[in-house]
């Protein structure tokens, strides 16, 4: 497509069938312009720049530069020689700005991801030289550090999907992630009950706007997730109900969760003043101003707290408020299916009593009022970990047990 702005045209093409990218050509009309198009096309996808005359020659390098392509062979003046190869850093950063990830959910986990393994295989590493080889030695050292096997294949999921993008936009010819299989995640097991008192112990020692998503998922059960896209348009204080839908949950599927009354007196702090630059219900105030809360940032109030409070190791995690509000529920005789319909579940599909049989707001909320949260009297932690990685032909397989009360 040919548009005129001012005095320059524009074409909108997309030269190596990737997402459409704008070029500005200094030709006086819109058929000269098409014609640079039609030929920049054709030698894009042949590779054949020969036939390129000056001013299709000029556009096509401004382009290849201002994508931050590399200059084929061939193309340029002779003296500039091919664009140095691309580094991993800079295909990070591409790649994180690419309008695939730009805008979606999964950026910032695919960020921080990135940036432990820039931190380990170097922001100066061309992508091209990157192999196997590079890809276990990551692995091995990781697993070394006692990350989990979860951690590493999320890691690298993530530089899988580096790959297929640069795969796409033809700057590498494979995708090196795919031929390394994962580290096994099948005896990863750990088991968690939370007492109140250490959870009022961890919420003190937070600041506030954090212990706020504390008690909201102490008493409902939510993901660390869920809370940190809440929009206050979702909480009805009134009718003491927060409504997600299916983009908000990790089922896919719509959820009503009940609050009971002593929750709706910290949600009221939470929602009462309104920000111009958010609706976040739950958002950072500190000293430089009130923001939307990163996922990253989420984690870092609950560890701090349990390094002030000295806990034994293994520490307790946020998402073990949810294990626990389970537990809770179970031990105050609440219905399954009313247990089910609040927590949600991602790995298991809608039985047929959940299909033709609906759950009133009021019945929700009669089950949440009538629980009890001092069914668990001490924090219990057991952790077992058995990872497992390639050593030449063989998969070797190793378990750490870790337990405690604090």
């Amino acid at each position: 497509m040919v548009t005129k702005r001012g005095k320059k045209h524009y074409i909108y093409f997309r030269p190596f069938k990737s997402e459409k990218i704008g070029l500005a050509v200094d030709v006086p009309t819109k058929t000269e312009a098409r014609a640079i198009e039609t030929m920049i096309l054709r030698a894009c996808r042949t590779g054949d720049y020969s036939s390129l005359d000056p001013v299709s020659r000029e556009a096509t390098v401004r382009m290849f530069i201002n994508q931050g392509w590399q200059l084929p062979a061939g193309l340029g003046d002779g003296q500039a020689g091919p664009l140095p190869e691309l580094s991993l850093g800079e295909a990070s950063e591409r790649f994180l700005k690419s309008p695939e990830v730009r805008d979606t959910k999964q950026r910032w986990r695919h960020k921080i991801a990135l940036l432990n393994i820039l931190e380990r295989l170097g922001k100066e590493t061309p992508v091209k030289s990157l192999w196997i080889s590079d890809l276990k030695a990551y692995r091995e050292a990781r697993l070394k550090e006692g990350r989990k096997p979860t951690t590493i294949n999320r890691e690298l999921s993530s530089l899988s999907r580096l790959f297929a993008f640069l795969v796409e936009e033809r700057i590498v010819d494979d995708n090196p992630v795919r031929r390394l299989p994962k580290l096994s995640e099948k005896c990863s097991l750990r088991q968690v009950q939370m007492s109140k008192a250490d959870v009022e112990r961890i919420a003190a020692a937070c600041p506030a706007w954090y212990a706020a998503m504390i008690w909201t998922a102490y008493y409902t059960g939510m993901r660390r997730g869920e809370l940190l896209n809440l929009r206050r348009k979702q909480v009805n204080l009134q009718r003491r109900m927060i409504y997600l839908t299916g983009e908000d949950t990790k089922e896919g599927r719509i959820k009503r969760v009940p609050l009971r009354r002593e929750l709706v007196s910290i949600l009221e702090e939470a929602v009462k003043v309104p920000f111009l630059k958010t609706d976040h219900v739950f958002v950072v105030r500190d000293s430089k101003g009130v923001r939307p809360v990163h996922e990253e940032t989420a984690k870092n109030p609950w560890g701090r707290a349990c390094e002030k409070l000295a806990l034994n190791k293994p520490w307790p995690r946020f998402h073990d408020l949810r294990a626990t509000w389970k537990t809770n529920a179970r031990r105050s005789g609440v219905h399954p299916e009313i247990e089910r319909a609040i927590m949600g579940h991602g790995e298991r599909g809608l039985s047929v009593h959940e299909r033709y049989g609906f759950i009133s707001d009021e019945e929700l909320l009669q089950a949440v009022d009538a629980m009890t949260f001092d069914h668990v009297k001490e924090t219990v932690v057991i952790a077992v970990t058995t990872a497992s990685e390639e050593k030449g032909n063989k998969m070797v397989t190793s378990a750490v047990f870790q337990g405690g009360r604090f």
